[in-house]
């Protein structure tokens, strides 16, 4: 059975948690609460805290890796049928990567390309991933996190050298109770992403150090969105940073130093295509390895095949166009998150708080996963 670093688990929770949020959080904190957006994502480190130090308790608590670990706590029917959900959520989740992606390329990058050549080519990185094994994944993920980050700081520090105006972030403190609890929400129910740690946490080779790889990952995680959106706020103000479809991309778009370094948005454009390459594939072995587990499967890989049509149709079904995906993206993406990834784990963790502890028996689940 193949065993993991602590780092590599560090590097895929961040593959879960960067490349979406690096984008996207912008987009949905800035329409609510204006030039105060950065600070409502500064604030997510409280309810994201929360949510992992749940995920730690159940990993504590349990015997057997997600999904099995829902058998073992709510009952073997409840269970399957809830594995079996968590199956579909993850195809879900796969999909929403890629046509996040594919609207991205298709607004920014080579418009008119037809979309289902985007599909195509990034559904095909994904199923070599899930069939080459997840030993060799995790290694990838170690270089896409490592380059990213420094990727990010890197361009995030050129913003901040622009000809940007720190008024725009006044009024300081100026605070709406409902709009900036909803974009609080809304950047914390990001950290549900992490519900994989679940599974992978079982596979750690210093299952002591695990506490320590949650907390750096939130971090990294909360200083990375709240720079996002502090620097697009100076950039272009909280009002017109909310037009935007893409506000990361455009602040990038006009980085200039010297009228010599410019257009280094198609460095930014390759770099994070790798990264929706490990936040595609993350989600996509979740499910297989859940449907592995749900069914008593023997290997998982197989799955990879079937999936990868369900999630290249989906992509293409769960929009129509770059407006309905924005509704997707600041209604409907956040609520699931929240549901799936936060409310039934929360009910997960009622469940072991007032259950007795006993001492754990064996799990047949543990010992069948095939990872290399």
């Amino acid at each position: 059975m193949y065993k993991i670093s602590n780092f590599q688990l560090y590097t895929l929770m961040m593959s879960l948690l960067g490349p979406i949020a690096f984008l996207e959080m912008p987009k949905r904190l800035i329409p609510l609460v204006s030039n105060t957006a950065w600070l409502a994502a500064v604030t997510a480190i409280g309810p994201g805290a929360l949510i992992m130090a749940m995920f730690l308790y159940i990993i504590r608590k349990s015997s057997s890796p997600f999904p099995a670990m829902l058998e073992e706590h709510l009952g073997r029917w409840i269970g399957k049928i809830l594995g079996f959900l968590y199956f579909l959520i993850f195809l879900l989740v796969c999909s929403y990567t890629v046509r996040l992606f594919v609207d991205f390329a298709e607004t920014n990058v080579l418009p008119g390309t037809p979309i289902s050549v985007h599909v195509m080519l990034l559904v095909i990185l994904g199923y070599t991933a899930i069939k080459a094994g997840f030993e060799n994944f995790t290694r990838v993920c170690e270089i896409v996190v490592v380059v990213g980050l420094g990727f990010s700081a890197l361009v995030l520090g050129l913003v901040f050298i622009q000809q940007v105006d720190f008024s725009h972030l006044l009024p300081l403190f100026y605070i709406k109770p409902k709009p900036f609890s909803l974009a609080v929400l809304s950047a914390s129910s990001v950290v549900g992403r992490t519900l994989p740690i679940l599974t992978l946490a079982f596979f750690s080779n210093n299952p002591a150090g695990i506490r320590s790889v949650f907390i750096k990952s939130l971090v990294t995680y909360i200083i990375l969105i709240s720079i996002t959106t502090m620097a697009a706020i100076v950039m272009f103000g909280g009002e017109a940073a909310s037009i935007y479809t893409f506000p990361t991309f455009s602040m990038i778009r006009i980085i200039n130093i010297g009228e010599f370094v410019q257009n280094i948005d198609i460095a930014f454009i390759g770099i994070w295509i790798l990264g929706i390459f490990a936040a595609l594939t993350i989600p996509w072995f979740m499910a297989c390895f859940t449907l592995q587990q749900v069914f008593n499967l023997k290997d998982y890989r197989f799955i990879a095949g079937p999936t990868a049509l369900i999630i290249g149709v989906l992509t293409i079904q769960i929009a129509d166009n770059i407006l309905e995906l924005d509704v997707l993206t600041t209604k409907i993406i956040p609520v699931t998150y929240s549901f799936f990834f936060i409310i039934i784990p929360f009910f997960v963790f009622l469940r072991l708080l007032f259950k007795p502890d006993r001492v754990p028996k064996p799990s047949p689940h543990s010992t069948t996963s095939e990872f290399e």
